[in-house]
Formats: C-alpha cells, sequence, structure tokens
C-alpha cells in the first residue's frame, strides 16, 4: 500500500473554541472513591508522560479519573495524534496538545483505532481546533464520523446515566476522512511512519496502529485493558464482538514483534509478547466458556457469568483500589459478559 500524504496546510485561521462540558453528577460521585493522596500525586505529575520515540502519553481523565483511557502524540515532522478520548474529554486533550508545542495548523494527523465513543468522541471537536489535520479511520467506521447520530444513540443506551461523561461527537466533513486500508501507510515525516493493521474483535472497525522505525505497537483495545497495576484483561464490548477475529488478529499484531506495546486503557505494557500471549489465552477461554454455557443453557446470563468466571477469573486485574474503581465506573465486567452473551446467541443464529 503506497503512502498517503499529509493534508495540504491551509490558510491561517482562528483556532475555535473546544467543548468544556461540566462533569456529570453521577460519574463524578462514583469517582470520588479514588484516594485524595492519589488525586494529589497525579495532579503533581501533570496529565502528560513523555516516553522514547517522541511519544507523549496523554491522560484523558474520562469522567475525571486518572489512568482510565489513554491518546498518544506522536512528535515528528507530520505529528499524530493516536485516539482522542470522549467528547467530554475534548478541552484536556486539546490543552495537552498546546501544552506540547501545537498550534492549529500544526497536528497533520488524528487516527482513531475504532469508532467507540471513549477512543474518538473528541475527535471532532478537536478536527474544528485543528483544520490542517487528516482523520485517518478503519473504513467501516468512517460513516459515524460523518453522521453520529446512530453512534451516539446506541452509546448512550448502553451507558445509561454514565452517559453525560462521556458526551457525544461532532460530525466531521467526509473530504478530512481518509479510510485506511489493511497496510496503509500513514507518513510522519523524517523516516518515520505508522502502519495500519486491522484486527477486528473487539469491533469490526478495529485496527491497530505500528511505528516501524521504532517497533511501537498502538493496540488499541485488541489485546486487552490493564488499569491501576492490574493484570491484562479482555475487553468484550457489545454488539460485534467476534473471538475467533479477535485471536486472528491477536497472531497478527504478535507477528510485528514490537518492542513496545500501548493500549488504550491504560498505557505501556511491560511485555509486548507476555501481554499478546494473556490476551490471547484469556479471550480464547472466556469465549469457549461462554460457547459451553450457552449450549447448556441458552439466555441464562448467570450461568454464563459464572462459567466465563470460572474460565478467567478477573481478580488478577482488579487486585488494587484504584483498577477496582476504574473497572466499575463504567460496569465493563457487566459489559464483557453481554458482549458475550450476544456473541455466542449470533453465533447460534448464523449456525
Amino acid at each position: 500500500m503506497p503512502a498517503v500524504a499529509a493534508r495540504p496546510v491551509p490558510s491561517p485561521t482562528r483556532m475555535p473554541s473546544v467543548m468544556r462540558p461540566a462533569q456529570a453528577a453521577p460519574a463524578a460521585s462514583q469517582a470520588a472513591s479514588l484516594s485524595f493522596a492519589m488525586r494529589q500525586g497525579y495532579a503533581r505529575l501533570g496529565r502528560m508522560d513523555v516516553h522514547p520515540g517522541e511519544v507523549l502519553q496523554i491522560d484523558t481523565m474520562l469522567a475525571g479519573v486518572p489512568g482510565m483511557t489513554g491518546a498518544h502524540l506522536i512528535r515528528a515532522e507530520h505529528p499524530a495524534l493516536l485516539d482522542c478520548g470522549t467528547q467530554t474529554s475534548a478541552a484536556t486533550v486539546h490543552d495537552a496538545l498546546t501544552e506540547a508545542g501545537l498550534g492549529p495548523d500544526d497536528l497533520a494527523w488524528l487516527v482513531l483505532t475504532h469508532v467507540h465513543l471513549d477512543h474518538c468522541g473528541a475527535v471532532g471537536d478537536l478536527a474544528r481546533a485543528f483544520p490542517s489535520a487528516t482523520v485517518v479511520v478503519h473504513p467501516r467506521g468512517a460513516r459515524h464520523l460523518v453522521d453520529p447520530s446512530r453512534l451516539v444513540a446506541g452509546t448512550h443506551a448502553l451507558f445509561g446515566r454514565l452517559s453525560p461523561a462521556i458526551g457525544g461527537l461532532a460530525p466531521i466533513d467526509e473530504a478530512r476522512v481518509l479510510e485506511a486500508e489493511d497496510g496503509q501507510v500513514i507518513p510522519l515525516g523524517g523516516g518515520r511512519s505508522l502502519r495500519a493493521v486491522w484486527a477486528p474483535g473487539h469491533a469490526r472497525h478495529h485496527m491497530a496502529l505500528f511505528e516501524e522505525s521504532e517497533g511501537i505497537l498502538f493496540a488499541g483495545d485488541a489485546v486487552g485493558v490493564q488499569m491501576g497495576g492490574g493484570e491484562m484483561y479482555p475487553s468484550i464490548p457489545p454488539p460485534e464482538y467476534d473471538l475467533d477475529a479477535g485471536l486472528a488478529s491477536l497472531d497478527v499484531l504478535e507477528a510485528l514483534a514490537p518492542e513496545r506495546m500501548y493500549v488504550s486503557h491504560f498505557g505501556a505494557v511491560d511485555d509486548p509478547r507476555e501481554s499478546l500471549d494473556l490476551g490471547r489465552r484469556a479471550q480464547a477461554a472466556m469465549g469457549q466458556a461462554a460457547r459451553e454455557a450457552h449450549a447448556w443453557a441458552p439466555g441464562d446470563l448467570g450461568r454464563l457469568r459464572r462459567a466465563v468466571d470460572e474460565a478467567w477469573s478477573p481478580d488478577e486485574a482488579l487486585r488494587t483500589p484504584e483498577a477496582l474503581t476504574r473497572w466499575t465506573l463504567f460496569n465493563w465486567l457487566d459489559n464483557n459478559l453481554l458482549g458475550l452473551q450476544v456473541m455466542v446467541e449470533r453465533e447460534a443464529r448464523d449456525a
């Protein structure tokens, strides 16, 4: 796949304001269970961590809670922001980019691993604030950026009263959206580039990004989630989770032999190979348990829950108070079970 060129820089234009919503009360009250000491320590560290390879990890502060969701800026001749958080995080991410020295015409790429609102919700606001940036997304996700109404409605139906903490998605001009094919090369300049690697499973429109020169894999949600020092644990949301596709994607990502890896929830992993193997074993065990539970008792969510917990316990993922708070804030474990239930019911219909 040939490389694509960065969008030409337009004439200087006034930077529009970025949405700065008030925090939703339900999310804020749940987030308050984080310790005051942790909050103070985080405040001293700031929102950004600088990593080798000119990678800046930005904490999007989802629902006002640190360590939930990350965005990553690659500082290069043509800078790229990978994922951007919810719409309610747009101001936080914008401020971090400004602190990193980016003006309104300096950001070349807004790259999305997939179009779940915790990853893409801020992209419309940021696209207005950085009018030179091209928005890069999997072809299956592009239409949801141009007309986000269905995506927003479905997300709000899933999260209910927590929806105000997520926000919506400002629509994007179709002319600014680049649909990335598998293997698409996104030039960063100075001999650096990103390669789009389709990685379905978590969602059909999911892709990872591989920075070739440094061997850095930005895995999105394909491998799993680790928050608060806990072990990697799968992210299996409804309605599109596909076990077989997810396992195949992990094989593709492992073949890249990444030297470093980042997951969106949250941050750098200690050992990419070990994390990829753990993600594969966990998804396989949980998916097989869900299939067997459904075969014995279709529609019995309680049986499915017990089978999945016995197959792969979440205890190691939730071993710290911070991890427990982050996992429970948006009911991630229940959403995983719902994702598995939807998958096995879909497989039964298609059999």
